[in-house]
């Protein structure tokens, strides 16, 4: 027939040429392609792989592509990376001996294999690891997590501070004039000058400054500005200030309780002597009734003839000039 019967590997009619999936002709045969079976096709004189597939790269396709790894097999495929961009660079691989990848490099606030955990000092806020807001208040030394990975709530306030982000005093305490520290509240019985030595969570010292307190009422943080307590009575000293606080308000309560029961008292006895005055000066009248054999069917009659001084007191009645009988009394007149 006039065709060459061609080796393995070659083709064409004078079997000149190798066939896809081989390179490199020579005298004797054409070598194999090798994509480490993920490309069957390569460039016939280098046999640099083509169309690599299952998301592998390279001359050999031995490679992942970014943001893919696989075993250390390359002849296995590539799967993508568990590692989020927004976290992490995107990249993994897998470390001798281990069966998951692990990502390369964590951004800043995340942590973990995968990165998908907030780093110490922040907390998720919406899948996203946001830095903790504890206004400077927290020592990462004694409280390493500063705030609740879950809610930001602030872990271990220092320096007299409360609240969710550190950003209260605590009861007994009070904002400094530059509103940065917070110092106990003091108070005196007059214009006095007191010195206050704060412990500021930024300063490299102590630091003082004086300023005029005011007050009517002696109160136990006075007699501490008097005597001195040393720190380790802090937490003494708070309670005795809310204890006598709370004493303050049963005792003023008290007061009022007493004096709006003594003016109740003393209005009642102003109504009652004002009700006694008011009967004694009221007007007593009397009448007396009399028996008499008068007939008044005949009396209206009679009436302009009649003698009416015998029907009349000698000295309580008198005869009005139209011939009506009136009675008088020492205060008030009555007509009948």
């Amino acid at each position: 027939s006039g065709k060459c019967q061609c080796k393995v590997g070659v083709t064409d009619l004078k079997c000149d040429r190798c066939s896809d999936g081989y390179y490199r002709f020579n005298e004797t045969t054409c070598e194999p392609c090798q994509c480490n079976n993920h490309s069957k096709t390569c460039d016939s004189l280098t046999g640099t792989c083509l169309h690599c597939q299952e998301n592998t790269e390279g001359n050999h396709c031995e490679l992942c592509k970014e943001g893919f790894y696989r075993s250390a097999h390359p002849a296995h495929a590539c799967h993508r990376c568990p590692c989020s961009t927004v976290a992490s660079t995107g990249t993994c691989r897998i470390q001798p001996g281990e069966t998951a990848p692990r990502c390369d490099e964590c951004k800043t606030g995340y942590t973990g294999p995968n990165c998908n955990q907030c780093d110490s000092g922040y907390y998720n806020s919406d899948s996203i690891c946001v830095r903790c807001k504890c206004n400077g208040n927290v020592d990462p030394a004694q409280s390493p997590s500063v705030c609740k990975p879950d809610s930001g709530e602030c872990i271990g306030c220092l320096y007299h501070t409360a609240g969710f982000h550190c950003e209260e005093c605590e009861d007994g305490y009070v904002r400094d004039p530059e509103g940065t520290n917070c110092t106990r509240r003091e108070a005196t019985l007059g214009p006095e000058i007191r010195e206050f030595t704060t412990s500021a969570p930024n300063a490299s010292k102590a630091t003082s400054f004086s300023m005029a307190v005011i007050n009517s009422t002696l109160s136990p943080t006075t007699i501490q500005t008097i005597f001195p307590m040393s720190s380790s009575d802090n937490s003494t000293s708070a309670f005795a200030d809310v204890s006598w606080t709370q004493f303050n308000i049963i005792i003023l309560t008290v007061i009022i309780i007493v004096v709006v029961l003594l003016m109740g008292f003393v209005g009642a006895v102003y109504m009652y002597r004002e009700y006694q005055n008011r009967k004694l000066n009221a007007p007593f009248w009397t009448i007396e009734l009399k028996e008499d054999n008068i007939s008044f069917s005949s009396y209206h009659d009679s009436i302009p003839n009649a003698d009416v001084s015998g029907l009349l007191e000698d000295d309580g009645n008198e005869v009005a000039p139209n011939g009506q009988l009136t009675l008088t009394t020492p205060m008030h007149n009555y007509k009948a």
